[in-house]
């Protein structure tokens, strides 16, 4: 679940920088807000995928 969380966090980051970059104007803000927001759905991605196919981390507890 914390990959997940943190693949979601790094696309909302990545597509904030880059919707920063074009009300500035930045082609390189642009960019590399959408490669880390790229990068971040992979993470997720593999994040959900992960905790389908395994489920949580955590121990059960009686």
């Amino acid at each position: 679940m914390l990959g997940l969380a943190i693949g979601v966090g790094a696309l909302v980051a990545g597509l904030v920088m880059a919707l920063l970059g074009a009300g500035l104007g930045y082609v390189g803000l642009v960019a590399g807000g959408l490669v880390i927001a790229a990068m971040g759905l992979l993470a997720a991605i593999v994040g959900a995928i992960g905790f389908a196919r395994h489920g949580s981390a955590r121990t059960e507890r009686e």
